[in-house]
């Protein structure tokens, strides 16, 4: 064999092994974060007296619970993890098997049963669900009577890993354990309804105190943006997905038409007397 010929097999056999090494590694670790057991909460929930199924059918679909695990709640195959196969839980089928404190802890705490963490849910969104809420959601799991099977377990492709070993994202406990938790302005019991659906609402994309998110290239405007829409714009906006002049706003027009759609009259006016008070407070108006 010609000494180049040699060398280069050589080069070549070392890079393929550094490169086994990482893949290695990057499995290695990325399952050792994914099974992680975090400490439980050690409350016992209990759902409400009285808790409406109907309710919690309309919070499922304003909150995008059915974005994810489909309108009747049985799961289905989320697409935007690239190399990976990743479903959302059929939750009929799964909650036959979990107590109240187990799907409690799911919603507000990212937490199986066993300790570990969710993977994808927003759950710093839903850890602002009061009690009512939370028992509204589980009625309405329990009210389903779906017989589809349970959906697959996930399957993690390497660039998903590799993403969870360099920080470009984390397990839903993770990021609660490092996510700066804010509140939204408060002004006064008046508007504190419309406060508290805009926080649970529109925290995920917003911030919980709503005023924006800059990493990379996701960016979403601090929500005093809505001062500037009349109350009959803004209402327009979140039931149809189309705003002033009939602009496409993207993904806001998006989550309007699947999730605030969904608003009753009530919670739509109460949001728009919330945001629009903040906006002209934090203008100095």
């Amino acid at each position: 064999m010609h000494p180049i010929v040699k060398w280069a097999t050589a080069v070549l056999a070392v890079l393929s092994g550094l490169v086994l090494l990482a893949v290695a590694y990057v499995y290695g670790a990325s399952t050792m974060m994914i099974a992680r057991r975090w400490p439980m909460p050690p409350q016992t929930f209990h759902v409400a007296r009285g808790a409406s199924p109907a309710e919690g059918r309309h919070l499922a679909a304003v909150l995008g619970c059915t974005d994810c695990h489909g309108p009747n709640l049985e799961g289905q195959l989320l697409d935007f993890v690239p190399n990976s196969s990743l479903y959302a839980p059929n939750l009929v089928f799964l909650a036959k098997s979990l107590s109240n404190s187990d799907l409690e802890r799911a919603i507000r705490h990212a937490q199986k049963p066993d300790g570990s963490s969710i993977v994808v849910m927003p759950s710093n969104q839903y850890a602002n669900l009061n009690d009512a809420e939370v028992s509204s959601l589980i009625a309405y799991i329990r009210s389903l009577h779906g017989t589809a099977p349970m959906t697959p377990d996930p399957s993690y492709g390497l660039f998903a890993r590799a993403g969870l070993i360099l920080g470009m994202f984390s397990t839903e406990k993770s990021a609660r354990e490092t996510y700066k938790f804010e509140e939204p302005l408060d002004l006064g019991p008046t508007l504190a309804a419309g406060r508290h659906m805009a926080m649970v609402a529109c925290g995920e994309c917003h911030r919980s105190d709503l005023t924006g998110v800059k990493e990379g290239d996701f960016q979403t405007p601090d929500l005093m943006v809505a001062a500037a829409y009349d109350r009959a714009d803004f209402l327009h906006f979140m039931k149809t997905g189309s705003a002033a002049g009939g602009r496409e706003l993207g993904l806001m027009s998006q989550t309007a038409r699947h999730r605030f759609s969904h608003f009753t009259d009530s919670e739509a006016n109460a949001v728009y007397d919330y945001l629009a008070a903040r906006g002209q407070k934090l203008a100095g108006k």
